[in-house]
């Protein structure tokens, strides 16, 4: 597999959390449905709720910073 690009991490991320959802049960699927919903992308290119990316952002820092630390397996 290729490196990704945030963007691309952030679409595979929505794609994952869609397939997850499918398969619980209706009523378990609100909240899942919300954050599909607030990180959607829109004609401007940001999210619908432009919170949403920042907070990827800072995810997908913390993340590389964990997978990057010498203590990490």
């Amino acid at each position: 597999m290729s490196d990704l690009t945030s963007r691309e991490a952030f679409e595979a991320m929505r794609c994952f959390l869609a397939q997850f959802n499918e398969r619980e049960p209706p009523e378990r699927r609100e909240t899942i449905e919300q954050i599909l919903s607030w990180t959607e992308f829109q004609a401007d290119g940001g999210t619908f709720d432009p919170a949403q990316w920042h907070d990827w952002e800072a995810a997908v820092a913390s993340a590389i910073g964990r997978l990057r630390s010498p203590t990490s397996d």
